[in-house]
Formats: structure tokens, sequence, C-alpha cells
């Protein structure tokens, strides 16, 4: 006897999205790197919280698909706390864009980032070698306001699929 797959929940569907929107912020990150643009010590901090919410998201979309509302909606939860983290960075970054004048003081930050364990095995993503406020435009706009943008979508929706999980 097979048990009839179900349609995914309002709740899955934007936890899959908002992890779709990490992954595509993170990808057009990498992309922009190797363009030539190097990442400063905030960029990688923005990185690391859209790991945190592509990871949290997927692991809240797969406790769904198992039944687990409980867990599934901490991983939502951690998940919503990772982009406003994120926001939190990048918010900062606008400052630094915005006030170039300003010394952007976060060397010693990107000494301590490119000697975590997880730079020295994925150099390619998380060494921090560019400046704060030398940040590419894209369609106009600084980077840091790009990805503030996606962190606010990002919470958005994690924050709608936990109101929408609550009310079922």
């Amino acid at each position: 006897m097979t048990i009839p797959r179900q349609p995914p929940s309002g709740a899955a569907a934007l936890s899959a999205l908002a992890a779709a929107t990490a992954l595509g912020a993170l990808g057009s990150a990498l992309w922009l790197q190797r363009k030539g643009f190097a990442p400063c010590p905030l960029c990688i901090l923005q990185r690391m919280a859209y790991l945190g919410v592509l990871g949290f998201a997927l692991s809240a979309l797969g406790l769904l698909r198992a039944g687990a509302a409980l867990a599934a909606r901490l991983s939502q939860g951690l998940a919503a706390l990772s982009a406003l983290v994120g926001l939190g960075f990048a918010a900062r970054h606008i400052g630094l864009v915005l006030h170039p004048g300003q010394l952007c003081g976060l060397d010693p930050l990107a000494a301590v980032i490119n000697h975590w364990s997880v730079t020295q095995w994925m150099p390619w993503m998380f060494r921090a070698d560019g400046l704060c406020a030398d940040t590419p435009k894209v369609f106009g706009l600084a980077l840091p306001f790009w990805s503030a943008a996606g962190f606010v979508v990002v919470s958005v929706l994690l924050l709608a699929a936990l109101l929408r999980r609550s009310r079922s």
C-alpha cells in the first residue's frame, strides 16, 4: 500500500523560497568574486549569515516533510535569526559605503576571519581580502544594499512561514 504524497504546505514552500534566495545570493557573491571583486570581512560575515539561512531553511523543509512541525519551526526561527544577523552586518557595510572617508577599522577582523578553520578549508569562499568601502555596483547600487534587500526578503519569507505554521 502506498501513501499518497501530500503537496507541500505553504510553510514548506516559503522555506524553500528562502533557501533558494540565499543560494542565489551566495552564487551571485561568488560570481562577482570570480570577476575580480575581493570580499571584505563584512562580505564574509554576510556570506556566513546566508549560509545559515540556507542550512536552517533546508533543514526546516526536510523536517516539515517528515512531519516534525515543532523542530521545523525551530529551524525556521534560526534561519530568520541568521537573516536578521546578516541584515545587521549589511547595515554596517552600507554605513561604510555611504561614508567612504571613514576607515573600515576591520583589519583585525580580517586577520581573525582569515585564520578560522573554515577559511583554511574553503579560502575561495571565506577569505577576506577586500576593503569594506570598495564594493562593486550592480544596477547602480552597491552590493551591500542588494545584500540587505536579500536579507529583508528572506526574513519576511521565514516570518510568514512561521506565522502560517502557527495558524494551522
